[in-house]
């Protein structure tokens, strides 16, 4: 008859008491010198307890450590579209620099304001964490009382706010890397797809934009403002190119408004780059459409590691502070972008 080997059972967790009582002191005692404490301990007592604690590979109890400190281990963000591969990327980077920290993050999707303020609320009112990274347009009234009200660690992610600290990318340097890119190629007539005006990000890469545009000696660009979203790009592609004289070159700035952008050209006949350059920022899903679009990539999964620094410190005690993150936007072309059509005699 074949015999199982016995399985071995994983021994029991280590505790303060089974430390103490082998180095032959008080509980109280290990616990300071193992939570960076008792300065007044022996030298030769102290090695003796960080030996046996290594010895039976002590680690401690998370839940009770934070009964103790009043913190939960988790931080928050606050995300208007989980399908935008801006904060996909954004989310990235602060979810490895969450670990790193030792945190673990709770992501909340939310569509508008007043969710927006439900969903602060709800994550701040029931101590689920003990930091929050806004990435949702938070003005309104309504999230100011909310915050004011119901104060928490926060840090706003591609976003500037007058009630918190904020980490955001370079959008001025994108907008005007646009604008070059098409004036360059030998465009004169551009046009440029934002956001609504609430949206800061998109009113950064425009001043950019349009800035560059005037020290070309350009005319004004056409401007539509759509919602962030590929329909948004699609329409506002139509209206733009429904102008009497429509531009030959675009900044979508956005990915999502950029794919729309370029379906809306497919639906009216017009041939990218042949007939309309597009520029976008760059996202997973650029290389994909057709043609695939020359993008400006901008350094998202750095914003959002540095947003959880930034709230880190915050939480600590340690004064926080605005950050541009210091990394230059890069081109990246691609067949999107041609010289403008030639003029018909």
């Amino acid at each position: 008859m074949k015999t199982s080997t016995p399985v071995a059972l994983p021994s029991a967790r280590a505790t303060l008491k089974d430390i103490a009582r082998a180095v032959g002191v008080d509980v109280s005692t290990v616990s300071k010198v193992l939570n960076n404490g008792g300065i007044s301990v022996r030298a030769q007592t102290r090695q003796a307890i960080l030996d046996e604690a290594g010895r039976v590979n002590y680690r401690p109890h998370a839940l009770a450590r934070n009964l103790r400190t009043q913190r939960t281990g988790a931080l928050g963000i606050l995300l208007p579209d989980l399908t935008n591969p801006v904060y996909a990327e954004t989310v990235r980077g602060a979810m490895r620099q969450a670990e790193k920290a030792g945190y673990v993050m709770l992501i909340a999707e939310v569509a508008d304001e007043q969710r927006s303020t439900a969903a602060y609320l709800r994550l701040v009112s029931e101590r689920r964490i003990d930091g929050l990274i806004i990435a949702v347009t938070a003005e309104s009234r309504e999230m100011i009382e909310a915050i004011a009200n119901n104060p928490v660690p926060h840090v706003f992610v591609n976003r500037r706010s007058t009630i918190g600290r904020s980490v955001t990318v370079d959008d001025h340097a994108s907008g005007r890397l646009a604008a070059r890119t098409l004036i360059e190629a030998g465009h004169t007539r551009l046009g440029f797809i934002g956001s609504m005006p609430e949206l800061d990000t998109s009113r950064r890469r425009h001043i950019g934009f349009i800035e560059t545009c005037k020290a070309a000696g350009l005319g004004p660009a056409i401007v539509a403002n759509a919602p962030v979203s590929r329909r948004g790009g699609y329409d506002a592609l139509h209206h733009i190119m429904s102008e009497p004289a429509p531009p030959t070159g675009i900044f979508a700035f956005n990915m999502l408004v950029g794919i729309g952008a370029l379906a809306a050209a497919r639906v009216r006949g017009i041939q990218v780059p042949r007939d309309l350059s597009v520029v976008s920022l760059d996202g997973e899903d650029a290389i994909f459409t057709a043609p695939p679009l020359t993008a400006i990539v901008t350094p998202l999964s750095e914003m959002g590691a540095r947003a959880v620094v930034e709230l880190d410190a915050m939480i600590h005690g340690r004064e926080p502070q605005d950050v541009v993150i210091d990394i230059a936007p890069q081109l990246v072309m691609r067949e999107s972008v041609g010289p403008p059509p030639k003029i018909k005699s």
